[in-house]
């Protein structure tokens, strides 16, 4: 394998071959190698000086679903203005039709790696918001291992959000998860799932939250403090678990198993971090309210050992699901106890009322609930349908993950705030980066359905073979 990068343009390799790749040209920007086609479709790896590492092995930074880029496949950073890719193995990259062990590409030059092809893309826009979201969205999701959702199209997911339901569909929506009512893996509805259910759900919930609150105003009976608590602690946090509901197009979770995970889950999650916030007294006085990142994200990944032995769930969005309800079950115990210490503190029901509020639209960007859903996303990706074994833990698909939601919820938690958007646009910048990962998990797991399926039938079309050959031969 030759080096197309040794010469400039015009110019020819050592081995006497035309170089491929063009001069240093004056592009300056972000620089990302995006997959346009193959089985790492949708992947981008955001590059700079610092080499990355594409591949199958722990030490890459970005995990490949290709099969063939086998361990640690290539090393990607930025020379220059261009993008450099060097080959770590046997197997070569290949560029306008050339083998080589390395390659220097411009902007909009494709390589293909294994069997997927990718495309240096440079942006040179000055920087925004949007371009600030999205560059830290691509940082997360090298950092995590999880695919940018390109498949996702929030006009078609969010459709039926508007249209008219009876209560009888709704029923039905709730009705999943028995031996009756969950489907064949054939049957499984393998495109984007189109919630609507946890809009009504939301709707309803600040309703009944703002008719407390107006009964509260009114006649200010203390017996209706507990309800305005409960009302306005469970009203996002279900909400978005019954997005998380939805979304599981498998149908094998039940309605009460979510219950049953949410109420026990919950406390046991909390009381496992308040004993891990005991053991753990230094770390607190040093780093503070962001400990809660390290902490709090560990008690509950160790709540999920609750169901991860359960065979029935073997899918990334039963992992996504049931992560989620963990979480909810926190969040809702956890901001209860901040609107109860509120009340009863010197701010009285204004201050309890502002902690309500506040953490509820915090909930809807980030928080618990994503979080959570995250780390039981990748945990049953680990695990698939093989059964539990403690060395999941220790899977570099899994650490990436919940390292990434720690990391999330520490800065989240922290007294700082972050470059153009400020301590408040902290929170819009964090929570549209886990939802982008949130996306792209679901993408992720859409697809582990797809391939499961294509496998079903590539079976049964073979048995079917097989047993037609045989009485084809007798009949001859």
């Amino acid at each position: 394998m030759d080096p197309i990068d040794t010469a400039p343009e015009g110019g020819h390799t050592p081995s006497g071959r035309p170089a491929a790749s063009a001069a240093p040209g004056s592009v300056t920007g972000t620089h990302l190698l995006v997959c346009i086609a193959g089985p790492d479709l949708h992947k981008r790896i955001l590059v700079g000086a610092t080499p990355v590492q594409l591949g199958t092995s722990a030490d890459c930074a970005v995990l490949s679903d290709d099969p063939e880029v086998v361990g640690a496949f290539a090393r990607i950073r930025l020379d220059g203005q261009q993008v450099r890719i060097d080959a770590l193995g046997t197997l070569p990259l290949y560029v306008d039709g050339h083998a080589a062990s390395t390659v220097v590409a411009r902007a909009r030059q494709q390589v293909r790696i294994g069997r997927s092809l990718w495309e240096v893309h440079v942006t040179t826009t000055p920087v925004s918001v949007f371009d600030f979201v999205s560059r830290m969205g691509d940082h997360l999701s090298n950092a995590a291992g999880i695919e940018k959702p390109g498949e996702w199209n929030a006009r078609e997911m969010f459709a039926d959000v508007t249209k008219a339901h009876e209560d009888s569909e709704i029923e039905a929506n709730f009705t999943v998860g028995t031996a009756l009512t969950t489907p064949q893996l054939g049957e499984i509805d393998s495109r984007w799932p189109r919630p609507w259910v946890f809009v009504r759900v939301c709707i309803l919930s600040l309703m009944l939250y703002w008719g407390f609150l107006f009964a509260w105003d009114r006649f200010h009976n203390v017996n209706l403090i507990p309800g305005l608590i409960m009302i306005g602690s469970v009203a996002m946090p279900l909400s978005l678990l019954l997005f998380f509901f939805e979304v599981n197009v498998p149908r094998n979770v039940s309605l009460y198993q979510v219950i049953r995970l949410l109420l026990t889950g919950g406390l046991v999650s909390i009381i496992v971090s308040l004993f891990l916030f005991d053991l753990t007294a230094g770390l607190s006085n040093w780093l503070g309210a962001a400990s809660a990142g390290i902490v709090e994200e560990t008690g509950k990944v160790l709540t999920l050992l609750l169901v991860v032995r359960d065979k029935r769930f073997r899918w990334t969005l039963n992992g996504l699901l049931l992560g989620a309800t963990v979480g909810a079950g926190f969040a809702i115990f956890e901001s209860a106890g901040y609107a109860l210490r509120a009340a009863l503190g010197p701010g009285g029901d204004v201050a309890m009322r502002d902690t309500i509020l506040h953490r509820g639209v915090l909930t809807l960007l980030g928080g618990h609930v994503l979080w959570t859903g995250l780390t039981g996303a990748a945990l049953w990706r680990v695990r698939e349908d093989k059964p539990f074994d403690r060395s999941m833990f220790s899977d570099p698909r899994f650490l990436r993950v919940l390292g990434v939601c720690m990391v999330l919820h520490m800065t989240w938690n922290a007294n700082v705030a972050l470059p153009i958007v400020g301590y408040y646009g902290k929170f819009m910048v964090l929570g549209a980066a886990t939802w982008l990962l949130v996306l792209g998990m679901i993408q992720s797991g859409l697809r582990q359905v797809r391939e499961a399926q294509a496998q079903e039938a590539m079976r049964r079309s073979g048995q079917m073979e097989a047993a037609v050959i045989p009485i084809s031969t007798a009949m001859a």
